[in-house]
C-alpha cells in the first residue's frame, strides 16, 4: 500500500444440512481507503495536462452469499460505499462524426456513492442438456458519475455427451445482454475509459443481444474448438456497441487446437 493508505478485510463461511444437501453462507467486508496516485494528482502532455489535489477515496464494501448445491443455485448481495469516488472524466463537442474540444482529467465525487448488487447464477442439467444462467441486478446512487446498467444477463445452453465414449463434445450457443445505459467513453490519449461530462454528447447504449455458437471437442490430449461469435451482427441492426463510437465486431469465425506432448 502506498503511504497513507489502508486496507482491512473479514470472511467467514458456514455449512449446514438442509432437505439432504448441504447450504452454504458465506460473508466477507473490506475497508479501503486509497490515496491518489502521482499521475491522478499532476500529468502533463501535449494534449491533457492538469495540477490538482485529490481527497483519499473510501470504499466499505458488504457481501452476502447463499449457495445451494442441490438446486445448483447462487445467490450474492452486495452493498458498496465511496466516498470521494475518484474518476476519469472527459467532455468534448460532436462535429458530424468528429469530436472536438476535447477535454479530460481526474475528477472526484464530493459526496457518498452507494452502489447495490444482487446477482442470481443458476445452473440446470437434463441428461445431456445443460443450461447456465447469471442475471445481475446493479444500482447506483449517482448515475451522472458511475452510471451502471440496471440489469446483466448472461445465459448459455449446450448440449454435452461422448462420442464412441472417447470424443467428448460439447454443442451449445450463449447470449450476453445488459440494459441500456450510458456507458464511458474512451480517452485515447489516456487510454482510459471516461464518464462523459457533457450531456449533448453522451451516448446511450444496450438493449441489444450479442450471440454466439460453438464447439468444442476433445480427445485424449488434444482439445479442438470451433466458435461463431456475434451470429446476429449481420441482421441490420448496427446498435452493437460495448463503448460510444467503438463498434464490436460484426460476424466471425474462431477455430484453435489445444495438444498437450507429455509422456
Amino acid at each position: 500500500l502506498e503511504s497513507g493508505s489502508l486496507a482491512a478485510d473479514f470472511s467467514t463461511d458456514v455449512n449446514f444440512a438442509l432437505f439432504g444437501d448441504t447450504v452454504q453462507l458465506a460473508a466477507k467486508a473490506f475497508f479501503r481507503r486509497t490515496t491518489p496516485r502521482f499521475f491522478q494528482n499532476q500529468y502533463h502532455s501535449k494534449h491533457l495536462w492538469w495540477d490538482q489535489s485529490l481527497n483519499s477515496e473510501t470504499r466499505t464494501h458488504i457481501e452476502g452469499l447463499f449457495s445451494y448445491q442441490k438446486t445448483n443455485s447462487q445467490l450474492r448481495v452486495a452493498i458498496d460505499e465511496i466516498q470521494n469516488y475518484t474518476y476519469f472524466g472527459m467532455s468534448y463537442t460532436l462535429d458530424g462524426t468528429a469530436r472536438k474540444n476535447l477535454t479530460a482529467g481526474v475528477y472526484q465525487s464530493a459526496g457518498n456513492i452507494n452502489v447495490l448488487t444482487a446477482q442470481l447464477r443458476q445452473n440446470f442439467q437434463w441428461g445431456i442438456i445443460n443450461w447456465e444462467n447469471i442475471l445481475t441486478y446493479q444500482n447506483s446512487s449517482n448515475t451522472e458519475v458511475l452510471p451502471l446498467p440496471d440489469f446483466n444477463i448472461w445465459s448459455n445452453l449446450f448440449l454435452k455427451f461422448k462420442i464412441a465414449r472417447v470424443l467428448s463434445v460439447e454443442l451449445g450457443g450463449c447470449v450476453t445482454y445488459f440494459t441500456k445505459y450510458n456507458a464511458p467513453d474512451y480517452v485515447p490519449q489516456l487510454s482510459q475509459f471516461a464518464i462523459q461530462q457533457n450531456a449533448a454528447s453522451r451516448m446511450e447504449l444496450g438493449g441489444y443481444p450479442w450471440v454466439d455458437v460453438y464447439a468444442n471437442m476433445h480427445l485424449k490430449r488434444a482439445r479442438f474448438f470451433i466458435a461463431y461469435s456475434h451470429v446476429n451482427g449481420g441482421s441490420g441492426n448496427k446498435n452493437y456497441f460495448l463503448t460510444p463510437h467503438y463498434p464490436t465486431n460484426g460476424r466471425i469465425m474462431h477455430m484453435g487446437v489445444s495438444w498437450n506432448f507429455y509422456n
